[in-house]
C-alpha cells in the first residue's frame, strides 16, 4: 500500500461512499460465497473466482483510499486481515 492515509467514512462524499457501500457489500457476499464454496460444494472453479474477486475489490478500497469494509460493517475485513489475503494471493 501506499503511504497516503486511508479516508474515514465521515471523509467520503456522497459519491465515494456510494462506491465504498457497493464495494463492502459485494465483498460480504464474496465472503459468504467462499465460505460456502469451500465448506458445502467444494467447487474449486467458484472458490477460485470469488477469492480473485475479493483480493481485486480489497485492492480498490486501497488504491481509492477508501476504509476497510470493517468500519461499513462489522462483519466487514479489517486492515489487518486484508493484509493477510493480499500476501497469501501473492504466492
Amino acid at each position: 500500500m501506499v503511504d497516503r492515509q486511508r479516508k474515514t467514512i465521515a471523509d467520503l462524499s456522497l459519491r465515494e461512499y456510494c462506491l465504498y457501500r457497493a464495494i463492502c457489500t459485494e465483498l460480504e457476499t464474496l465472503q459468504d460465497a467462499i465460505l460456502f464454496e469451500a465448506v458445502v460444494h467444494a467447487d474449486f472453479e467458484s472458490l477460485a473466482t470469488a477469492m480473485r474477486d475479493r483480493r481485486l475489490l480489497i485492492e480498490w478500497l486501497r488504491e481509492l483510499y477508501l476504509p476497510p469494509s470493517s468500519d461499513y460493517a462489522e462483519t466487514g475485513l479489517t486492515a489487518e486481515v486484508e493484509d493477510e489475503l493480499l500476501t497469501q494471493a501473492s504466492y
